[in-house]
C-alpha cells in the first residue's frame, strides 16, 4: 500500500524530481516505511518525467520491495498503490515463461506482467485493488490503471503540455503546478449527493480516473479506455442452491486471499452480517489469532457492542472496542477534516475505527464494505422500485400534487425528505430520478441555493446530478433491483464509501481490504437471477450462503447501518461548534448566508435531516483547513 505521484512534461526543463518528492511528502501518511523518486530524461527527447512513491510495507518488507521499481535494463519503471491478491499465481506463470524475480513483492509481478503481456493483457489477469503508473522509457509512454471497483484512488491534471498525477488531491496541490480553485459544479454535486462524483473533483482542472479504466500518455496525446464493465445479465441456469453454494465458495476464496500479509491483519467488526461474515470466514481460513475492532457509543440505540461481542466470542477473536463520545469527536474534528482529501458527509466512523486498529499494532484490516450494494441490504432496494411504480401509476401531475400537499404534514416529518419527493414528482419519474430522491442528501435546487450565486455561476445543478446518475445506470440490468444495485455500486459505494475508507484509513497508515468486492464474486452475484437474489429478506442470498456459520442473533438481527449519533450530538454537545461553522459559512464567499441560516433553523425545528446541515459545515471546515495547509503551494481561489 502506497501513495504514488508523478509528472510528465513537454515544456522547458525543470527539476521534476524535487516536485515529485514534494508531492510524495504531502501524502507521507500513506507510506511511512519507505520513499523514492526516479526521473527520466533522454538526450534529444523533449519529454521529461519523474515518478515517486511513499510505501507502507505489507508484502516483502525487505529493501527488494523498494519503489520506484525498474526492470533489468531500466527501460520500464513502476510505482504501485494497492495489493494484488493473485500475485503468487501470476508470479509462477511468469517464471514459467522465463522471467526472473529479484523480490517477493506483488509490485514486481505487475512489472514483469507488463513486460510479458502489455497493459491490455495484464489488466484482465489481475485480481486486486490498485492504482499504478508505469513509465516506458523506450516508447516515452506513461501508463496508468485503476482497479475494477475503485478501491484505490487516482487523480490527474493535464493542460496539453504537463501531465501530473497522484493518489491524493493534496499531493497535486503540493506540486505547485495546479491551481487551487474550487469547482462550482463539484460543490453543487457534493451538497446534493454527499460526495463529489467521478470524474469531477472539488478542484477545477483536476479529474479522477474512473474505476476499471486505464490511460496512456504518449506523443502529447492522452487516451483513456475502459478495460472491464460489470454486466447484470441474469443467467437462468443458476438455481437457488447453486447460487448459495457458489457465493460461499467465492466468499471463502476472497477472504482467504486477503489474509495474505507479512504484517498483522485485523477485521472491522460492527456486529452486522457483512463484518461478522468476514470474521467467520477468516476463522475458517486460518489458525492464527484473529484481531477484531469496533466502536461503542453510550447511546444504546446506536451501539452495536452486544452483537460484536457475540461474534468475537463465537470465533475466539482478540476484540478491542473504542468508546466514542461527542466530546471526542469535537476534539478530533480538525484531524478528521484534515484527513478528508475532498469534502464528504461520511467517513467519521472509518476514521475512528482505523485509528483504533492502527493503535493496536494492526497494519491491515478486512472490511465488510460492499455487501449491502451487492446483495441488496439497503432499504433503497425496496423503496426506489416502489417510488418508480407509484409514479407510473399516478402520473406526474398527481405525484406533484401529492408531494406538494405533504407540506401540510406536521413538523415531525423532515422537510428535506418531502422536498426531495416533490423534486422527484416534478421530474421524469425515472429510476435515476428516484435514486436521486432516495439517496441524495438534499434536492439539487436546495444545494444550488446554498451557494453564493457569484460562485455557483449559473444553473440549479439538478440536471448535472440527474445526468450523472443516468450515466451510471447499468444498461443491461433488466430487473429494477439490479438497476438499484448497479447505481449503489457506482454512485454511493465508489464516490463516498470507498473514497472515505481509503483516505480515513490511510490517514492512520492502515490498509483496508474488501473481500466482498472481489471482482469474481461481484460478477457471479450480478449474474444470479433477481428473484433468487432479492427477496423480502434483505441480503437473503448472502444469508443462505453463510448458512450455519453465523450465530442466530446475527442472522436474525434487524438491519442497522454503521452510524454515529450525529443528530443527537449536533443538537447537544456539538451545537455551538456547528453554529460557529455555519456563521463562518456566511463569510467565506461560497455560501448564500440566508439559505445557510434557513437550513439550520429548519433542522432545529425537526424539518431537515442532520446531513443537510453537516454537508455545508464539512465543506466550510474543509476549505478552512485547505487555506491553512502547509502542503499547499498557493492560496485557495
Amino acid at each position: 500500500m502506497c501513495g504514488i505521484a508523478g509528472v510528465v512534461s513537454g515544456g522547458p526543463p525543470v527539476d521534476l524530481r524535487a516536485i515529485v518528492r514534494r508531492m510524495c511528502d504531502a501524502q507521507a501518511h500513506r507510506g511511512p516505511d519507505d520513499s523514492g523518486v526516479s526521473d527520466f530524461r533522454a538526450e534529444g527527447v523533449p519529454v521529461q518525467a519523474a515518478i515517486g512513491s511513499r510505501r507502507l510495507s505489507i508484502l516483502d518488507l525487505s529493501p527488494a520491495g523498494h519503489q520506484p521499481m525498474a526492470n533489468n535494463d531500466g527501460s520500464v519503471t513502476i510505482v504501485f498503490n494497492g495489493e494484488i491478491y493473485n500475485f503468487a499465481e501470476l508470479r509462477k506463470l511468469l517464471k514459467s515463461r522465463g522471467h526472473r524475480f529479484r523480490s517477493h513483492s506483488d509490485t514486481e509481478v505487475l512489472l514483469r506482467g507488463y513486460e510479458e503481456w502489455g497493459i491490455e493483457g495484464l489488466l484482465p489477469r489481475i485480481n486486486g485493488m490498485f492504482a499504478f503508473a508505469i513509465w516506458d522509457a523506450r516508447n516515452q509512454r506513461l501508463l496508468i490503471a485503476r482497479d475494477r471497483l475503485g478501491e484505490k484512488p487516482l487523480y490527474y491534471a493535464w493542460d496539453g503540455k504537463t501531465f501530473i498525477f497522484a493518489s491524493e488531491l493534496r499531493a497535486l496541490m503540493a506540486s505547485g503546478l495546479v491551481a487551487r480553485r474550487l469547482n462550482p459544479a463539484a460543490a453543487r454535486a457534493y451538497l446534493t449527493l454527499g460526495a463529489v462524483p467521478v470524474p469531477l473533483t472539488i478542484f477545477e482542472g483536476v479529474a479522477a480516473l474512473a474505476p476499471a479504466h486505464f490511460m496512456v500518455l504518449e506523443g502529447g496525446s492522452l487516451c483513456i479506455e475502459p478495460y472491464w464493465r460489470l454486466r447484470f445479465i441474469e443467467d437462468p441456469r443458476i438455481g437457488a442452491m447453486e447460487a448459495a453454494e457458489e457465493s460461499l465458495r467465492l466468499l471463502r476464496e476472497a477472504v482467504k486471499s486477503r489474509l495474505v500479509s507479512d504484517v498483522p491483519v485485523g477485521i472491522f467488526l460492527s456486529g452486522g452480517i457483512d463484518s461478522s461474515a468476514m470474521v467467520a470466514l477468516a476463522r475458517e481460513a486460518t489458525n492464527s489469532v484473529l484481531r477484531t475492532y469496533s466502536l461503542v457509543f453510550a447511546e444504546a440505540e446506536f451501539s452495536e457492542a452486544p452483537f460484536a461481542q457475540t461474534v468475537a466470542r463465537k470465533f475466539d477473536s482478540q476484540h478491542v472496542a473504542m468508546n466514542v463520545t461527542a466530546e471526542q469527536l469535537h476534539a478530533e474534528l480538525p484531524d478528521i477534516i484534515a484527513a478528508m482529501d475532498q469534502p464528504t458527509v461520511d467517513g467519521v466512523n472509518t476514521y475512528f475505527v482505523s485509528k483504533l486498529t492502527r493503535q493496536n499494532g494492526t497494519v491491515v484490516a478486512l472490511s465488510g464494505i460492499g455487501g449491502d450494494e451487492l446483495f441488496g441490504g439497503y432499504s433503497t432496494f425496496r423503496n426506489i422500485p416502489r417510488l418508480v411504480q407509484l409514479a407510473g401509476c399516478m402520473g406526474p401531475l398527481l405525484m406533484s400534487l401529492a408531494a406538494r400537499a405533504s407540506s401540510c404534514l406536521p413538523r415531525r416529518f423532515h422537510r428535506s425528505g418531502l422536498d426531495k419527493l416533490a423534486g422527484f414528482a416534478e421530474g421524469p419519474g425515472s429510476m435515476p430520478a428516484a435514486y436521486l430522491a432516495a439517496r441524495g442528501v438534499m434536492p439539487p435546487n436546495t444545494a444550488a441555493g446554498l451557494l453564493n450565486p457569484d460562485f455557483a455561476a449559473s444553473g440549479s445543478g439538478m440536471s448535472d446530478a440527474l445526468d450523472y446518475i443516468s450515466s451510471c445506470m447499468p444498461a443491461d440490468a433488466q430487473s429494477e433491483s439490479n438497476q438499484v444495485s448497479g447505481l449503489e455500486l457506482r454512485v454511493y459505494l465508489h464516490n463516498q464509501l470507498l473514497r472515505d475508507t481509503d483516505v480515513m484509513s490511510m490517514a492512520h497508515s492502515l490498509e483496508v481490504r474488501a473481500p466482498l468486492l472481489d471482482h469474481r464474486l461481484v460478477e457471479f452475484v450480478a449474474s444470479v437471477p433477481a428473484p433468487i437474489k432479492f427477496t423480502r429478506r434483505p441480503k437473503d442470498l448472502m444469508l443462505r450462503a453463510l448458512g450455519a456459520l453465523l450465530p442466530d442473533e446475527i442472522i436474525n438481527r434487524p438491519k442497522r447501518g454503521f452510524l454515529f449519533p450525529f443528530d443527537r450530538w449536533m443538537k447537544g454537545p456539538l451545537k455551538c461548534e456547528i453554529e460557529q461553522a455555519l456563521t463562518a459559512c456566511d463569510k467565506n464567499g461560497y455560501f448564500f448566508p440566508q439559505a445557510v441560516r434557513d437550513i439550520w433553523q429548519n433542522y432545529l425545528q425537526g424539518r431537515a435531516h442532520w446531513s443537510n446541515v453537516w454537508a455545508p459545515v464539512a465543506l466550510r471546515l474543509w476549505t478552512d483547513n485547505l487555506q491553512s495547509s502547509t502542503t499547499a503551494a498557493a492560496p485557495l481561489q
